[in-house]
């Protein structure tokens, strides 16, 4: 496996790879209904390319990549000159998803050092023990529970990096 930036081929893999993964995620037929219509705007295959296409240098989506197939994705971004975010980080239901998680994870950690972040945020949909105990074990702390009328419950992660 090699992770690798994310390319204009790759959109409707990751686009498929973070649908999945947030479905799964939800629990109670109120929470997928809530899922269903976050990964209908999240999830826009056009915004995906318009992200991935972006090289501004903070912002930007790597691929982990194993036998000519995309099995996780992870999009990050600079919020200010110290600190960086996950905002999504995503593995193929049929992978080893600590690995690839931890590769994906891994790569988009060191663009934000390199780039200056100091602390690095993440999202947890409330519920997913799977994903929270990733990111605990990568050194994230909850830090906060937020939700609004228009998504489920998330909590709020930060690390040092």
């Amino acid at each position: 496996m090699f992770v690798r930036t994310a390319r204009e081929t790759d959109v409707s893999d990751i686009a498929h790879i973070c649908a999945t993964g947030w479905r799964d995620a939800a629990s109670g037929e109120s929470a997928l209904d809530e899922t269903v219509a976050l990964v209908e705007t999240r999830v826009d295959e056009k915004g995906l390319a318009r992200d991935v296409q972006r090289t501004d240098g903070d912002h930007g989506w790597v691929v982990a990549v194993e036998d000519d197939t995309v099995v996780a994705a992870g999009g990050g971004r600079l919020t200010d000159d110290a600190s960086g975010e996950v905002f999504s980080l995503h593995t193929h239901p049929e992978v080893h998803r600590a690995e690839a998680g931890n590769a994906v994870l891994r790569t988009l950690t060191a663009q934000q050092v390199v780039a200056g972040a100091r602390q690095q945020w993440a999202w947890c949909p409330d519920g997913d023990d799977e994903m929270l105990s990733f990111y605990r074990e990568q050194g994230f702390e909850v830090v906060a529970s937020v939700g609004t009328d228009d998504a489920p419950e998330s909590l709020r992660l930060v690390r040092r990096i």
